[in-house]
């Protein structure tokens, strides 16, 4: 498919960093687990510099775990569904949810997504979601910013479908690993690896946040959340509750091998290594709230200092290749997780009790 040519220098003014109160949306895989709610509301409660206009429900199942971990299910557990319509719906449900719990009217804000994924690259899925993005985009001329924080069917199908739109949106997405990682494996970007093509094929302007390294420092202990979140506000407290009841020495090493096993994949040349080989001396259980690295990104940059790079090509086989004479994007290095926390805390303790 051909898509439209931004100039360089437009391109460059557009990933500046957001300046001002700036219109977005949010497409958000909100059941899969619970950063996604931690995102959302942090969104909804910071209005001083986000118009979240709306919100969009994204597909999510454990295919993606299901298939790197092939024969290694002993050594693992993936807490999900694996049924990709009923995972939509779940992220839909959780959004009204959080709506509610602010007190914050949800009607013709809230979309579900795409019922699928993409099965040819240059075939659209058609869901509620892209068709609003497309009616958002053409309503304004002002940029829009769409935030990512799951696998992004909605918005790439969206591209497809009107791909003048992308000289009028912003795409912020956590998704992927680093630039210099040996691949690029990661549940955001390798659900639908045509959708994740398209996105960096097309030359919509990218602010890309990696996970590991990145958005992986953003950890937070049942010990902050009780004191910084629970009883604070009604979400505050779902919130601090749902994280609080997940973590424990044993969650904490299923994490662990978890990443092990697909994520660290050739980080280490530790050929011969048993995990068994050591024996267990117990965990200091945190959680990783990976999805609201995004939000910090929207609110304050210098939270999250970037870079303009060259786009790099997304293989087939879900690694990286150095482009030549590819389009410019932006990437995020380093996520400043006091500063997020500190924020993001504030607001949610404002919310109603």
């Amino acid at each position: 498919m051909n898509f439209p040519k931004i100039s360089e220098e437009e391109r460059r003014k557009m990933l500046a960093p957001p300046a001002g109160k700036v219109r977005m949306v949010l497409d958000t895989d909100t059941y899969n687990e619970i950063d996604d709610q931690f995102a959302l509301s942090y969104a909804l409660m910071s209005p001083e510099r986000l118009q979240v206009e709306a919100v969009y429900a994204a597909p999510f199942s454990s295919g993606f775990f299901d298939r790197l971990l092939a024969k290694k299910t002993d050594q693992v557990t993936v807490p999900m569904t694996s049924d990709l319509k009923e995972g939509l719906e779940q992220s839909y449900q959780e959004i009204i949810k959080i709506f509610g719990m602010l007190e914050m009217d949800p009607a013709g804000k809230v979309f579900r997504g795409s019922e699928h994924y993409m099965t040819e690259k240059d075939v659209p899925v058609e869901s509620d979601a892209a068709r609003d993005l497309i009616k958002r985009v053409k309503e304004s001329d002002e940029t829009l910013y769409v935030v990512a924080i799951g696998e992004i069917t909605n918005i790439a199908s969206a591209i497809l479908m009107e791909p003048e739109i992308i000289k009028k949106i912003v795409i912020v997405w956590l998704g992927g690993q680093p630039l210099y990682w040996p691949h690029t494996l990661e549940f955001n970007l390798g659900q639908d690896i045509l959708a994740s093509q398209v996105i960096f094929d097309s030359g919509v302007p990218l602010v890309l946040v990696p996970c590991m390294t990145v958005a992986s420092h953003l950890t937070t202990t049942e010990a902050e959340l009780a004191a910084k979140l629970k009883g604070k506000s009604k979400v505050g407290t779902y919130l601090a509750d749902m994280v609080i009841s997940q973590l424990s020495p044993e969650a904490a090493d299923n994490m662990l091998s978890l990443f092990r096993l697909t994520y660290l994949q050739e980080v280490d040349d530790y050929d011969k290594f048993m995990k068994e080989d050591i024996p267990f001396h117990g965990m200091a259980p945190s959680r990783i709230i990976w999805d609201i690295s995004t939000i910090g990104y929207m609110i304050n940059p210098h939270w999250c200092p970037s870079t303009l790079v060259e786009a790099p090509y997304l293989t087939d086989d879900v690694r990286w290749k150095a482009g030549e004479k590819r389009h410019s994007i932006r990437v995020c290095n380093f996520v400043y997780r006091d500063g997020i926390f500190g924020d993001m805390f504030e607001k949610l303790g404002r919310a109603p009790k």
